[in-house]
């Protein structure tokens, strides 16, 4: 079930595929509900807020008030998906949610009295599915090794303890708590980890006893290793699971948390700390390991390596086919074991739709600790590599001062683009560069096509480091002045034409103060009048 806080962190982040907002202050059409709900399936799953306005605002809906429970069966029977709707007491207002999973593998979801057949988003609005999209759908048709039969299994193979913990999640994610005392057999058929009556590879793995899955599949074992520094080779300690994942899940994480280090902070007159270890994002790593790892390969096992330095997830078989380290965060969610993903979005054990790496990104930015990367990552192979020493606490702490000062806050995307740009220096595009402009925090350097953007003065100045900015902001006049002695070394003179070329964004003024700068500091020289004259390099320039 969804908390006031959680719809806070939801509206953090801005519309996209698999996130929509509606005011529906009043009213919400049965077409309309059709229409998102079909999109967001085709999309690959995802979120449907009513109440929420366009920029982010709750604004409160009267829509369903009495009727909630009756939605699901309606969207049911309207597009052949079932949806989970929550209705929350928001402070600032009612807000209906709707949890919508992805189509079904290789079949498009059609609406029903909207105006749309099948219906994608497209930008901030939807629209019909395309042709490549629909090819896109229905050559889904890569298997899904964890809903394999497994003929041998049986309902007591099962680990008591895994099917209990499995069945509570269920029942507060619905908000259903009935499901606690529903017969194992039907919980389990209609979370699809039986099928005709059969247990998939999926149930084994979460759910079967570990005797079991030492016999029909040794490799679902997860191995943690800590190690007193990154570079050594052999490790401190040592652990390994071989056991239902419904079981271990906690013991996991406590067994990372034992040997969590803290690094405190001064934050006004009270003493905080930031752990190396961020609960929810080590939670999120193992847990979409386990969902995404290949488990057709035998002989290899989920490793986590945790040190003072950092914590490395590595799982067998390398990112699905398009995903890159590069487009990984803004790519279409892709899952190699559906079953396993969707039963732990029935349990919110994870992320709806592939957010969990945002969840990670965003504590590992919040918390001052950089960027997490994938070194390490290769065809058969990924490694993620989450930070955990702080390097920068003083850019978050300037990003809460600026947020608190002028009441606004920071979507993921906008604190990630805030994050490269700190680490980068300096940028040649911002996405959320007028917001940035508006709070004082970015500034840009040149003209037209030459502009670059870098942190503010403000920024700089926060951290104590303002030779740091007077150096960036100098770099580009610095590369400025290079490009001019290039051209004149390559050509053997330039002429002021020649320079109005290489930098049109700039006045003709500009230019020469360049020049006069370079002949200041004894580079270039003039020959010849005003009108015809020209400039080359010096005799010990040339030199």
């Amino acid at each position: 079930m969804y908390l006031p806080e959680d719809i806070d962190d939801i509206l953090r982040n801005r519309e996209n595929e698999i996130l929509e907002f509606k005011e529906a202050r009043g009213n919400f059409s049965d077409g309309e509900r059709s229409d998102y709900c079909a999109a967001l399936a085709n999309m690959g799953g995802g979120r449907l807020l009513l109440g929420v306005s366009n920029s982010r605002e709750i604004v409160g809906t009267s829509v369903y008030q009495g009727t909630i429970n009756k939605i699901p069966q309606e969207v049911y029977q309207q597009i052949g998906i079932t949806v989970v709707v929550e209705e929350i007491q928001h402070s600032k207002g009612r807000v209906v949610i709707f949890d919508i999973p992805p189509h079904p593998v290789g079949q498009r979801v059609r609406s029903n009295g909207g105006k749309y057949t099948y219906p994608i988003r497209r930008g901030e609005s939807l629209g019909e599915m395309d042709d490549t999209t629909t090819r896109k759908i229905l050559n889904e048709i890569q298997p899904d090794f964890s809903s394999s039969i497994i003929e041998s299994l049986s309902i007591d193979d099962l680990d008591d303890r895994a099917v209990t913990d499995f069945k509570k999640r269920m029942a507060e994610k619905t908000g259903n708590h009935s499901l606690i005392n529903s017969s194992t057999a039907q919980i389990l058929q209609d979370a699809e980890l039986m099928r005709g009556g059969k247990f998939t590879l999926a149930c084994l793995i979460l759910l079967g006893k570990k005797e079991k899955i030492a016999e029909l599949l040794p490799q679902a074992e997860i191995i943690y290793e800590w190690r007193s520094t990154v570079e050594q080779i052999h490790h401190d300690f040592r652990v390994s699971w071989r056991a239902p994942y419904f079981v271990v899940y906690d013991d996991i994480w406590q067994t990372i948390h034992v040997r969590n280090l803290r690094t405190p902070y001064q934050e006004g007159f009270i003493q905080q700390e930031v752990l190396a270890f961020d609960e929810k994002s080590c939670r999120e790593a193992v847990n979409n390991a386990v969902a995404h790892r290949d488990y057709s390969i035998i002989g290899r096992s989920i490793f986590i390596y945790a040190s003072p330095q950092s914590f490395a997830v590595v799982s067998p078989g390398g990112f699905p086919q398009d995903i890159t380290p590069e487009n990984i965060l803004k790519a279409a969610p892709h899952w190699r074991n559906r079953l396993i993903a969707e039963a732990f979005e029935r349990t919110k054990l994870v992320e709806k739709s592939g957010q969990g790496l945002d969840v990670i990104f965003d504590a590992t930015i919040r918390h001052g600790k950089g960027l997490p990367d994938f070194i390490g990552t290769d065809a058969h192979t990924v490694r993620i590599n989450i930070p955990a020493k702080v390097k920068d606490a003083e850019f978050v702490r300037f990003l809460e001062k600026v947020a608190n000062e002028q009441q606004v806050n920071f979507s993921f995307d906008e604190i990630y683009e805030l994050e490269l740009l700190r680490g980068q220096k300096i940028a040649a595009s911002l996405q959320h560069k007028e917001k940035f402009f508006k709070l004082g925090i970015v500034e840009k350097i040149g003209k037209t096509s030459g502009t670059k953007y870098i942190l503010s003065h403000r920024y700089y100045t926060y951290e104590a480091k303002p030779g740091v900015y007077t150096r960036i902001k100098g770099l580009a006049r610095a590369q400025k002045k290079e490009l001019i002695l290039n051209h004149i070394k390559r050509e053997g003179k330039g002429h002021k034409e020649d320079f109005i070329d290489v930098f049109p964004e700039l006045k003709k003024q500009d230019i020469a103060n360049l020049l006069q700068e370079l002949k200041s500091e004894g580079k270039i020289i003039r020959q010849g009048s005003t009108r015809s004259g020209y400039w080359k390099l010096t005799t010990v320039e040339s030199n």
